[in-house]
């Protein structure tokens, strides 16, 4: 019995030394030990191969976003992407997988590439720009023009046509020996651009220097045989009117005693001939004033908190008719601070000055533009082709500053409040470089800007727009 009890003493001290020693703190499982999880998602699961379309990675990482920080592998070619988006040129199946941390992958996900030639998907938007908006009616000198298609460049696979008849021209340049104007528009997978008037001016005469000039006693008639225009034509200073021939270019029809009318509305164009010579065209509209809303240019507008003078009624691609009004005032700024590209091409200034206010790093880099849209809702900075339908209003088709109508536009100006043009460059809202911009001499066409630097001073006038029922 007490050998018993000395066993139990000594297992019972035993277990109190045990109970004493210090238990070792468990250490936690290190980051390359932790379950993580990665994906790779896709947001689409196939595309076209034609080298445009695209597929987008996002790559989570337990749940959160590292795609900056992940490498996408192509398995087909065991090579990374250098971003996160991928194309393809040749049809088939690709497979990709993310990688984090250089140990942990994702699932294999895979897309394919289905033939580029499937039915085509009509732009939302063809544009249509030129290098130049003149040339010389020499056979030699040249414009060049560029399409794109929701800003892609389809250059190569649109076709470039005369608005006139339809016919095209070859490739993508276009030069005459003949001087006048041509209107052009690109075509692409149907759907048709803005159009681009370029302007062939006779090559100069070394034995006397004269230029043969063709002009109009107003630009705009009405199309119901009422109202006429009368053309003057000048070899140098010499009226050789009637010893001219003036051609209606549409349908190569002579123009009997210099004298025009028409109840068909539209846009109607004419050069004169004297002694071999061809003077650069002149374009006259005949507009239907029942589908113009009663306006005219030379209308004073002031309407829904908006005023101004009406300059232009124009039709646009798609046969909607609109009116545009010059603002009152004008002033003079820069078109900008800084040498960015702003995307401004469209022929529609509303378009460009919201790209410019966009795409700018600071809109308040952007004085001109933003000056325009502090007149309201709806005031823009004109287009280089809304501003020359200025310059032609005001001149009444003289492009002149020194025409008798500017001084009537200006009265009107001065009448209700505003500012009267000045002999000088006004802004217009498309840009050619990063660092120029196109702007339109309020002077005569023979006066040119060589350096329309953006961060100059020019002159601004606003625009504003609305359709007419």
């Amino acid at each position: 019995m007490k050998r018993l009890l000395n066993i139990a003493a000594m297992l019972a001290i035993f277990a109190g030394f045990t109970a004493c020693e210090e238990k070792p703190t468990p250490t936690p499982p290190s980051k390359e030990d932790k379950d993580t999880v990665v994906e790779l998602k896709a947001d689409k699961e196939s595309i076209i191969a034609n080298g445009v379309d695209e597929v987008v990675f996002t790559v989570l990482v337990d749940s959160v976003d590292r795609t900056s920080e992940c490498k996408i592998i192509e398995l087909n070619t065991n090579e990374y992407l250098a971003g996160n988006t991928f194309t393809a040129t040749e049809e088939g199946t690709y497979t990709f997988k993310a990688v984090w941390d250089s140990s942990h992958t994702s699932e294999v996900v895979t897309i394919t590439a289905t033939a580029a030639n499937e039915e085509p998907v009509a732009p939302k938007l063809v544009f249509l720009s030129a290098d130049k908006r003149s040339i010389v009616a020499d056979g030699v000198d040249s414009v060049t023009f560029s399409v794109l298609a929701d800003d892609v460049d389809v250059t190569s696979e649109a076709t470039i046509v005369y608005v006139i008849d339809g016919s095209p021209i070859e490739g993508n340049t276009y030069t005459t020996t003949i001087a006048g104007t041509a209107t052009f528009m690109a075509v692409y997978k149907d759907v048709e651009s803005n159009e681009v008037s370029i302007v062939a001016t006779e090559p100069s005469n070394p034995d006397d220097g004269k230029s043969l000039k063709l002009t109009a006693s107003t630009s705009r008639i009405k199309a119901d045989g009422t109202e006429s225009v009368t053309f003057t034509v000048l070899y140098g200073e010499d009226d050789v009117t009637a010893s001219s021939t003036i051609t209606n270019t549409a349908d190569n029809t002579t123009v009997v005693d210099a004298t025009f009318s028409t109840t068909e509305a539209g846009d109607y164009t004419f050069r004169a001939e004297y002694d071999g010579k061809t003077s650069e065209s002149v374009t006259v509209t005949a507009y239907d004033a029942t589908t113009q809303g009663g306006y005219a240019p030379g209308d004073v507008y002031d309407e829904n908190g908006v005023k101004g003078i009406v300059y232009a009624i124009k039709k646009d691609n798609h046969g909607v008719t609109y009116c545009y009004i010059m603002s009152l005032d004008e002033e003079d700024l820069q078109w900008s601070t800084e040498y960015a590209w702003c995307n401004c091409l469209s022929s529609r200034g509303d378009w460009n000055t919201e790209d410019m206010l966009r795409f700018g790093t600071n809109p308040d880099k952007y004085p001109a533009a933003q000056w325009c849209q502090a007149h309201g809702e709806g005031w823009f900075m004109p287009s280089a082709d809304e501003m020359e339908w200025m310059w032609e209003a005001i001149t009444d088709g003289q492009r002149d500053f020194k025409a008798p109508s500017v001084a009537k536009y200006n009265q009107l100006l001065v009448e209700n409040g505003g500012e009267p043009f000045c002999e000088t460059f006004y802004w217009t809202s498309n840009e050619t470089t990063e660092e120029l911009v196109t702007v339109i001499a309020f002077m005569n066409d023979s006066v040119v800007c060589l350096e329309p630097y953006k961060d100059r001073v020019y002159t601004v006038r606003a625009a504003y727009r609305f359709k007419v029922e």
